[in-house]
């Protein structure tokens, strides 16, 4: 079972193919600097769950550069 649920994430981000870039993003960052985590308390022990957590609790956000569109 995914934790955060998806709907909760659409709540904040309404795309899932935004959602899920961010979080691979967001897992290599953790991956690569495991002290910079966000949050004091996770639930999930992977690096893509903990970056789900962090867009869910509003910490990660997306960064969209709408010149690109």
């Amino acid at each position: 079972m995914l934790y955060p649920p998806l709907h909760h994430l659409q709540d904040k981000v309404n795309s899932k193919y935004l959602i899920a870039t961010t979080a691979a993003k967001r897992a290599r960052e953790i991956q690569e600097n495991p002290e910079g985590l966000l949050l004091d308390d996770y639930t999930s022990k992977k690096t893509v769950g903990r970056a789900l957590e962090e867009m869910a609790s509003s910490k990660v956000k997306p960064n969209v550069d709408l010149k690109d569109y």
